[in-house]
C-alpha cells in the first residue's frame, strides 16, 4: 500500500526563489524528486491566490509572509495549501535563505499526522507524558504531539504558521530561542520556560533539545516536561523560607538524636533576640540558654512533651547571651517525615518580656488608685471579702469604715485640681501610717476613702482608732504654698455583726457615712438598726418612686401667680406631687432629694414638663393665650446634654407657644458653674422660653455674672417675707426689688400669706406674687376654673 502524503512539506529557497533543498515530505506531496526540483524557481510549482498578506511574493525575497494558493504536482493536480515563507532566522550562516513551508489545508489531507503514522515509533510519541516537537531553522513547527497542542490551547492547523518565539512570555523568548540555537550549533541544549496558551494558560516546563534533520533540512527535536508542580513546590519552599528568615519571632530547628536535640538552623530574628549566631549554637542543646532555678515546672512539662514527641506550649525565662534574662512564650513543634517518624522539632520564642512588665503594672493599676497608691475598689471588695470570711470563721471582730471629705469641692474650686490632688495624697499618707500593714486603706471615689480593719478587740477600740484617724485627717495640709484644713465624715459598720456578705457592709457603712454627713459633717457615726430601717426605707422609696413614674402616679398641682398691681391671675408655678397609692400625697421635700440623688429627676422633670405643655394647651383653647406656666429646673436636667433640644420638640409637640413657658433654676444652681450656665440660659433664651431665679437672695450670686444670665424674672425667697416688720428683713426685700428692677427684670414674691406683706410688696414696686393668701396649688381643672371667672386678688 502506497504510504500516505505528509502532513506539511518543508523546503528551502534563496532570495530570488530558486529551490535550494527538497525533502521527503516535499516528494509525497507534489511528487517531485530533490534532483527534478533543485534550480527550479517557487512560482513553477506554486501559484498564490489574490487574498492573503502575500500574493505572488515580490523577488528578491525580503521577510516572512504568508498566503494561501495552489501546490501544482508532478502529476498535474492542484492542490489548495498555506504557505509560510520565513527568514533562516536560527542560522547565521544563511541569512539570505528562506523556508517555504507547505501545508495542506483541511478537508484536502488526512486528519491526523501521517509523518508520525508512517513512523514506528508514533503511538511511543503520542503516549509521552510530555510535550515533544520539531522545529525547524526559521523557528517554525515540523512535528508536535497533541499534548502540545493542548498546553498551547491551539489546533494542529494553527502551529505550523507561528513561530515558536511567540510560545512564550517575552522574558522567556530570547533565552528560549538561544537555547535553541545552542541546540543547532552544538548538538543539544535544556532550559526551563514557561508556556503560554492561546487563552492565558501557562504551563512551566523543562526542555531537552538535540540537533537532527528531515531528509535534509536541519531541525531541532526535544520534549518539554511540566513541571508546574515543582515550580509551584519550589516557590512554596522559597516563601517558607522567606518566612522563616523574616519572622520576628526567633525559630529554632533541632535534631532528634538519641533523647538530645542540637540545633540545626536559627533564624535571624532569633540571633537577635538572644545575641547568638548560628555558628556558635549550632551542635549545642537549646537547653543551655535555661535560668537554673526558675520555672522548673514549665521545664519539666517541655522534656515530657519532647520525649512523647508531642507539641508543647510553656512560658518560661532564658538568658541573653550577655546574661540578661528574657520572659520567653515558647511553643515547640515535632517535624515527622514520610515514615511517620519525628526527626526534627521547631521551637518558635516570642520575646514577651516587655508584655510581662506591662502586664504587671496593669495590674498593680487594676488593683491600686493611680494617684494615691491605695487599693482601688476591685482590691477593697477581695480584702473585704477575706477579711469577714476570716472574722465569722475565728469569731473575731472587724470594721470597715467610709471617709468622705467635707467640702472638697471648695478646695478644688478654691486652690485649684493640683492642690486637691496634694490633699488626697497627704490624707492617703496619713491614713496609711494610722493603721497596721495587715488593714486595707482604699481610695474608691473623688474624695472617698475606706478602711477594711481587721481583728479588733471591741467596738470600744474601733471608735477610738477611728477618731483618732478622723484627728490625723482633719490636720491642716500644705499644699501649693496654702495652709488647707480638711474635713472628714466616716461612718462605720462592724462585722460580722452588721452583715456577713461585702456587700451589706459596705451599704451599712456607706448608710452611716451619710448619717454623719446630716449630723453637721466632720464626726464619726456607726451604723445601728435603727439606721437600718432607715436605709431600707430610703430604698423602698426609690424603688417606689421610680414605678410611680412609671406608672403616671405624679400629679401636678398649679399655684397662681397675681399681678399685684391689677389682681389679676397671670400666671401659675407648677408644684408636683406624688399620689402614692397606699401613702396618699407625698410632698415633694419627700421624694425630690431622692429623685436628684438616684437621677429619677430627670424622667420625672420631662414627665412635669409634657404636663405642663398639656395644660397650656387647653389654657390658650380656654382663652387664655398669654397665660405663663413656670416649671422648676434641677442642676441635673439643666446639664443634660440635648435638654434644649428635646424642650424645643416637646413644645412643638404640643403647639405650644415657647413664650408660654417660663423655667426656674435656683440662685445656687447657676453659681455652682457659672460660665456652663450662662451657655445653657443663652440656648434656652434662644428657644424662646422665659428664665427665672427662684430663692433669690438665699445664694452667693456674683453680680458680674447676674448681670450675664438672660433671665426674665427673680423670684424673693419666702425667709424674707416671714415678718416685713423686722427692719431687717424689709431692708433685703427692698433691696431684691430695687436690684431686679435696675437690671430689667420683673420681681416675683413667693409664700405671700399676709395683707401686711401684700401692702409692702405694693408699696415697693414688687410685680407679682403667689401665696396661700391668694391661693394654694390647685388642680389643673381648678386652675381653669379661676382664669375664666377672672379671679382677683381681693384690694
Amino acid at each position: 500500500m502506497e504510504a500516505a502524503p505528509l502532513p506539511i512539506a518543508v523546503f528551502v529557497v534563496d532570495a530570488a526563489g530558486n529551490i535550494e533543498s527538497w525533502n521527503k515530505a516535499c516528494e509525497k506531496m507534489a511528487g517531485y524528486t530533490a534532483s527534478d526540483i533543485r534550480g527550479s524557481r517557487l512560482d513553477r510549482i506554486i501559484s498564490f491566490d489574490e487574498s492573503g498578506n502575500c500574493k505572488a511574493p515580490s523577488l528578491p525575497l525580503t521577510g516572512e509572509c504568508e498566503a494561501t494558493g495552489h501546490l501544482t504536482s508532478n502529476d498535474g493536480r492542484r492542490i489548495p495549501v498555506r504557505v509560510t515563507i520565513a527568514p533562516q532566522a536560527l542560522d547565521p550562516d544563511k541569512p539570505d535563505s528562506f523556508s517555504v513551508i507547505v501545508a495542506p489545508r483541511p478537508g484536502v489531507m488526512p486528519p491526523r499526522y501521517a509523518l508520525i503514522q508512517d513512523l514506528p515509533v508514533t503511538d511511543i510519541i503520542e503516549g509521552l507524558p510530555c510535550v515533544f516537537y520539531v522545529i525547524d531553522q526559521s523557528g517554525h513547527l515540523l512535528l508536535w504531539n497533541r499534548q502540545l497542542e493542548a498546553v498551547l490551547e491551539r489546533t494542529s492547523e494553527e502551529l505550523p504558521t507561528i513561530n515558536v518565539q511567540n510560545f512564550f512570555d517575552e522574558k522567556d523568548a530570547l533565552r528560549s530561542t538561544e537555547n535553541i540555537l545552542d541546540a543547532f550549533e552544538h548538538g543539544s541544549s535544556s532550559h526551563e520556560a514557561e508556556l503560554i496558551g492561546k487563552f492565558g494558560k501557562r504551563t512551566a516546563c523543562l526542555f531537552n533539545c538535540a540537533r537532527t534533520s528531515l531528509g535534509n533540512v536541519p531541525c531541532v527535536f526535544g520534549t518539554g516536561l511540566d513541571i508546574s508542580a515543582r515550580k509551584e513546590a519550589e516557590l512554596s519552599l522559597l516563601l517558607r523560607e522567606r518566612a522563616i528568615s523574616c519572622s520576628v519571632n526567633a525559630i529554632l530547628i533541632s535534631c532528634c538524636k538519641n533523647k538530645e536535640f542540637p540545633i540545626e538552623y536559627v533564624n535571624p530574628a532569633f540571633e537577635q533576640i538572644t545575641g547568638y549566631t548560628l555558628d556558635e549554637i549550632k551542635g549545642r542543646d537549646p537547653r543551655f540558654m535555661r535560668v537554673e532555678g526558675c520555672d522548673e515546672q514549665e521545664h519539666e512539662r517541655i522534656r515530657d512533651a519532647l520525649q512523647r514527641h508531642e507539641s508543647v506550649h510553656a512560658i518560661v525565662r532564658n538568658a541573653r547571651k550577655n546574661g540578661e534574662i528574657f520572659w520567653n512564650d515558647l511553643r515547640i513543634d515535632p517535624v515527622v517525615n514520610q515514615e511517620g517518624e519525628v526527626t526534627h522539632f521547631v521551637g518558635v520564642i516570642n520575646d514577651i518580656t516587655e508584655a510581662k512588665h506591662y502586664e504587671r503594672r496593669l495590674q498593680h493599676l487594676a488593683h491600686h488608685d493611680p494617684l494615691t497608691g491605695l487599693a482601688n475598689r476591685t482590691l477593697l471588695h477581695d480584702r473585704l471579702g477575706s477579711a469577714i470570711e476570716q472574722a465569722v470563721h475565728e469569731h473575731t471582730l472587724g470594721a470597715l469604715a467610709f471617709l468622705d471629705l467635707d467640702n472638697f469641692k471648695y478646695i478644688n474650686d478654691t486652690f485649684g485640681h493640683d492642690a486637691g490632688d496634694e490633699v488626697l495624697r497627704e490624707i492617703a499618707q496619713r491614713l496609711r501610717a494610722g493603721v497596721r500593714d495587715e488593714d486595707t486603706v482604699a481610695r474608691v471615689g473623688g474624695d472617698e476613702f475606706v478602711l477594711v480593719i481587721n481583728d479588733q478587740p471591741s467596738p470600744a477600740h474601733v471608735a477610738e482608732l477611728v477618731e483618732r484617724l478622723r484627728h490625723s485627717v482633719s490636720a491642716p495640709v500644705t499644699a501649693e504654698g496654702n495652709a488647707i484644713l480638711p474635713g472628714v465624715s466616716i461612718g462605720v459598720s462592724l462585722f460580722p455583726r452588721d452583715g456577713e456578705r461585702a456587700e451589706r457592709v459596705m451599704r451599712a457603712a456607706d448608710a452611716a457615712m451619710y448619717h454623719a454627713k446630716t449630723m453637721g459633717k466632720n464626726n464619726c457615726q456607726f451604723y445601728s438598726p435603727e439606721l437600718n430601717q432607715a436605709v431600707h426605707d430610703q430604698l423602698l422609696l426609690e424603688a417606689s418612686l421610680s414605678r410611680a413614674i412609671r406608672d403616671d402616679d405624679m400629679v401636678v398641682g398649679y399655684q397662681p401667680k397675681v399681678d399685684l398691681r391689677s389682681g389679676k391671675i397671670v400666671g401659675a408655678e407648677a408644684l408636683v406631687r406624688w399620689r402614692h397609692p397606699d401613702k396618699g400625697i407625698i410632698p415633694p421635700d419627700r421624694f425630690i432629694p431622692v429623685a436628684e440623688a438616684t437621677g429619677l429627676i430627670v424622667p420625672l422633670g420631662e414627665l412635669v414638663l409634657s404636663k405642663v405643655c398639656a395644660t397650656l394647651k387647653e389654657m390658650r383653647s380656654d382663652g387664655a393665650p398669654d397665660f405663663v406656666i413656670s416649671v422648676n429646673l434641677s442642676a441635673r436636667q439643666l446639664r443634660q446634654r440635648q435638654f434644649v433640644t428635646r424642650l424645643g420638640q416637646m413644645l412643638a409637640q404640643h403647639q405650644v407657644e415657647p413664650g408660654s413657658l417660663e423655667l426656674e433654676v435656683t440662685e445656687s444652681q447657676l453659681m455652682d458653674q457659672p460660665e456652663e450656665a450662662v451657655d445653657v440660659l443663652e440656648q434656652l433664651k434662644g428657644l424662646g422660653v422665659r428664665l427665672s431665679i427662684d430663692d433669690f437672695g438665699t445664694g452667693y450670686s456674683s453680680l458680674s455674672y447676674l448681670r450675664k444670665f438672660p433671665v426674665d424674672f427673680i423670684k424673693i425667697d419666702r425667709s424674707f417675707l416671714s415678718d416685713v416688720s423686722i427692719e431687717g428683713n424689709g431692708v433685703i426685700t427692698r433691696a431684691i426689688i430695687g436690684l431686679g428692677h435696675s437690671l430689667r427684670m420683673k420681681v416675683v414674691a413667693e409664700g405671700v400669706e399676709t395683707r401686711e406683706q401684700i401692702a409692702f410688696l405694693r408699696d415697693y414696686d414688687c410685680d407679682q406674687m403667689q401665696g396661700y393668701y391668694f391661693s394654694p396649688p390647685v388642680p389643673r381643672d381648678s386652675l381653669r376654673q379661676m382664669v375664666s371667672k377672672d379671679t382677683r386678688l381681693p384690694d
